[in-house]
């Protein structure tokens, strides 16, 4: 588990941002595969590996590592944009790659990856996968990033609906990951931030185990005001996907924006 909080200064104004992280095994997964980071100031990243018991953790660690290390490399200018973010993602794909050339055992390891930058009140995220970022206001929860997987594509054509598609026999089935492909795309986006915006950014762990409605609900019932109550957001959270099996590793980073 991580967490911290600060305050910062842009244009004449005080804005306080409140973040928690944390990442379990769950109850069937030998080994946890997932990887989260919020080692370099105002930049969060989540990763959830897959190629076999080794090969998943090694993606996405070095997504998470070698990402946030290029990231900082950057001058916070070119850092904090849709496009830094972008190449910091490149460079995650291409440690993997080169790894994957190196190491003949984990040719069939890749890894989601979903990112985000705040400089300000604005928020710079970018995603590939389906691990999600959710964007919580005035109520409502908002899904930000478009799933890339095959029963996605399904929805996307009127082929299947939300709620079909969380019963969908292939729904773990994704279509793009970092570390599979030297022409990689990034979906990526911005925007600003309200006071009281909360950002969830979690693994399927989490977002297919507990509906989005839940997941609403839980965080309006969250004051959310200090780091203790993210905490307490975390373990509802939680508790949640263990009493629905946990079948998957569970990972989240919570992002609370306060002005």
């Amino acid at each position: 588990m991580i967490d911290g909080a600060w305050s910062c200064f842009f244009y004449g104004k005080t804005y306080m941002i409140l973040t928690y992280g944390d990442s379990k095994r769950g109850l069937v997964r030998k080994a946890n595969e997932d990887a989260i980071s919020m080692k370099v100031d105002h930049l969060f990243l989540l990763a959830d590996g897959m190629g076999g018991y080794d090969g998943g953790q090694v993606a996405s660690s070095l997504a998470v590592e070698s990402g946030g290390r290029y990231f900082s490399s950057l001058p916070p200018e070119k850092a904090f944009s849709e496009e830094g973010l972008k190449e910091a993602f490149c460079a995650a794909n291409r440690a993997i790659l080169a790894e994957k050339r190196d190491s003949p055992a984990l040719q069939s390891m890749g890894t989601t990856m979903v990112g985000a930058a705040i400089s300000g009140d604005h928020l710079y995220w970018a995603h590939v996968g389906d691990s999600r970022l959710y964007r919580y206001d005035g109520g409502e929860l908002t899904q930000v990033t478009t799933d890339h997987s095959f029963v996605m594509e399904l929805v996307s054509e009127g082929k299947l609906t939300k709620e079909e598609m969380r019963r969908h026999p292939r729904k773990n089935e994704i279509t793009r990951a970092v570390g599979i492909d030297e022409n990689m795309k990034v979906d990526t986006g911005s925007m600003t931030l309200s006071d009281g915006t909360l950002i969830l950014i979690c693994s399927d762990g989490v977002s297919g185990m507990v509906e989005d409605d839940e997941l609403c609900r839980l965080i309006s019932e969250n004051p959310r005001k200090t780091g203790e109550d993210l905490k307490a957001l975390d373990r509802s959270i939680m508790e949640k996907v263990y009493e629905a099996g946990a079948r998957d590793n569970a990972s989240l980073l919570l992002i609370q924006f306060w002005n």
